[in-house]
Formats: C-alpha cells, sequence, structure tokens
C-alpha cells in the first residue's frame, strides 16, 4: 500500500509502498478514513532535534486517524468487526508506576503513532485494540478523528472550573480554537484568543472567542494588549503555542490565585521569574501532556456528540494521500485549522 514514510534520518517525507499490515494478538486493523496532520509532523519533516533523537527510519507517518475495523488478531472482543473509531496514539506498557495508578497519559515507557511506531499517514494501520475509542455513528470520520487532538485541549482546559471565568488562550491553531470552544461550554464568562495568524484568530471567533490579539501586531504592547482584552486580567490561561514571550505575557496578566495549563512545547529552555510570576501571587500551573486514558476520550465525545462544542469551523482543508506535500505545506503556513488526509482506495478484505 501507499503512505507518507520518513525513510532516512534528515528532513522530508515521501510517498512510497509499505506493506499491508495484519493484525496480531491483542490488535486490530483499521481502515484509515481520515487523518489529520497535527505540529508534531512538522517537526517531524524538518527533523528537528527531537524528532532527531526520537524517531529510528524507516517509519510511516502519522498519529490523528478514524478508521473502520476491518479485522481483528486473537483475543479481542471490542472492537468490533465494521466499527468506526478514532485512536488513542500513545501506546502504554500497562505495567509502570504511573500505569499501574491509572495515569496512563504520563506512562514511562509511551510508544506514539508515527513516532516510535508505524502511524496513520497510510490506507491501513494495526493498532492495540484498547488503544481504539468506538465512536457514535452520528460523528463524522472528521470528527471522529479529531477526538484525539481536541483530547489535549479537554486535558488542558478541564485542570480547573471554568465557569464565570475570564480565559486567556495563547496559540489559536486547531487545539487552541477547541479550547476557544470547550471554555466556551463551561460557561467562561469571557474567552479572548491569542495568535500571530489573522486566519486563526477568525477560527478562534467563530469558536467563541470574545476578544482576539494580535501578537505581530502587538509588539512591545503585548502585555497591554492582553490586559485590555482581559478586562485587566485573566483568572484562567490555556498556554497552547509554546512561545517564552507570550508565556512571559499571559502569567504577567495571570490574577492572584488563578491558574494556568501548559500544554504548548517549544524549542528551548524558558527563562521565568517564578517569585514575581507564580509564588508570590498564588498562580497554580499544571504541565499537561496527551489525553487521561481513557477518561479525557468520554468528555470529548460527550461535547462532540451533545453539540456543545461543534469543531466544524476549525477543520478547514482536506487532501488525497498523494497531495501530502501540499497538505504539510497549508498546515505550517498557519493559513488554516486543522489539514486532513484521505487515504483513498486500497487493498483491504
Amino acid at each position: 500500500m501507499q503512505a507518507v514514510v520518513k525513510r532516512r534520518p534528515g528532513p522530508g517525507f515521501e510517498l512510497g509502498e509499505v506493506a499491508l499490515p495484519e493484525p496480531g494478538p491483542g490488535e486490530a486493523l483499521l481502515e484509515v478514513l481520515v487523518a489529520g496532520i497535527c505540529g508534531t509532523d512538522l517537526h517531524l519533516v524538518d527533523w528537528t532535534p527531537w524528532a532527531a533523537g526520537r524517531v529510528v527510519p524507516p517509519r510511516v507517518m502519522g498519529h490523528e486517524m478514524a478508521g473502520r475495523v476491518r479485522a481483528v488478531g486473537p483475543g479481542v472482543e471490542r472492537p468490533r468487526v465494521g466499527e468506526l473509531v478514532g485512536v488513542e496514539s500513545h501506546l502504554v506498557d500497562l505495567v509502570c508506576r504511573p500505569c499501574r495508578r491509572g495515569d496512563f497519559h504520563i506512562c514511562a515507557a509511551t510508544r506514539i503513532l508515527g513516532v516510535d511506531v508505524d502511524g496513520t499517514f497510510a490506507p491501513a494501520i494495526a493498532v492495540p485494540a484498547r488503544n481504539c475509542w468506538p465512536t457514535p455513528p452520528t460523528l463524522s470520520p472528521e470528527v471522529t478523528a479529531f477526538q484525539e487532538p481536541m483530547g489535549n485541549a479537554v486535558h488542558a482546559a478541564l485542570q480547573g472550573p471554568l465557569r464565570g471565568a475570564t480565559v486567556l488562550v495563547t496559540g489559536s491553531g486547531p487545539i487552541g480554537c477547541a479550547a476557544v470552544g470547550i471554555a466556551r461550554a463551561e460557561g467562561a464568562d469571557r474567552v479572548v484568543a491569542v495568535d500571530r495568524s489573522a486566519e486563526r484568530l477568525q477560527l478562534a471567533q467563530a469558536m467563541g472567542a470574545d476578544q482576539v490579539v494580535d501578537t505581530q501586531s502587538a509588539g512591545a504592547d503585548l502585555v497591554d494588549r492582553l490586559a485590555d482584552a482581559c478586562g485587566g486580567e485573566a483568572d484562567v490561561v490555556l498556554e497552547m503555542a509554546g512561545d517564552a514571550d507570550l508565556l512571559r505575557a499571559a502569567l504577567t496578566v495571570t490574577a492572584s490565585g488563578g491558574w494556568v495549563s501548559l500544554l504548548g512545547l517549544g524549542l528551548g529552555e524558558v527563562t521565568l521569574d517564578l517569585d514575581r510570576l507564580v509564588v508570590m501571587r498564588g498562580v497554580t500551573v499544571f504541565g499537561v501532556t496527551g489525553r487521561r486514558q481513557f477518561a479525557t476520550w468520554e468528555r470529548t465525545t460527550g461535547y462532540l456528540e451533545s453539540g456543545a462544542v461543534d469543531v466544524g469551523p476549525i477543520l478547514t482543508h482536506r487532501f488525497p494521500l498523494g497531495q501530502f506535500a501540499q497538505a504539510l505545506e497549508i498546515a505550517r503556513s498557519g493559513r488554516g485549522g486543522k489539514v486532513l488526509i484521505y487515504p483513498g482506495e486500497h487493498p483491504l478484505p
């Protein structure tokens, strides 16, 4: 089958032939209906130091998807053949200390689809059956696939109360825009979205942002612009950008006793005045990674199935597998929201 592959160390992906997988014990074979491009995929195509230290080529890329179960291996009772599923992209060992206490999202031996094992930019994939999340038929494959990145936003946004709060979302990519919708659904009083892309700020407004701040036009006045947009200060900061200057500015306008979720990943170390920005003002900071398996998935599906959060505006671009290079460029440009890839026809039974 045709797949998007990193054949060797270094920048770039290519389209090439790989073997059709077969489900082993405890696994499900999925027909990939749609896959999403994530910021992680851009690190991989650029071969950043993180990617070079993690990935051992050859590797099929991609980790977000919706699929149809086509076969299951020995010992699998669920999911059932024919079911539509989303897929948890973090594969865990089930035996380390975090896993044994139920904190699978911080498994000490986590492997990630499209990073440590073959991924989703292909017509088919075999994954552990426990990683499949059966999805109501009322949700489209596109929305089903978006549950994985949206789960990051759900995990970050629900670290504390949002009702009646002023919520500052720094970074308005697909996950940030989802966080805007979640804050609105949870009864936030004011939601402020921040980004350097005018197109993404428009998406944030479509998701319910009351105010937006363009960091490119704010310049040295960023703190003042954030404070004005928040009506003085923010009770909650949902940090999705991984930008050091933006993080410092957001912490500066965080209210005493407020809380901050850090989800965005930067490219280096960040220096903060913790005494002034955090300790002396009683600010609570959460480091957030992945999704709680599977409590976060349950909350995410609930938002989508009930209509409390409509992610339609975020799903902006669609490409066949053969146009993955164009899809990556759109994702890199920041001119839209979630970019989706469709693998198309393939020889599944």
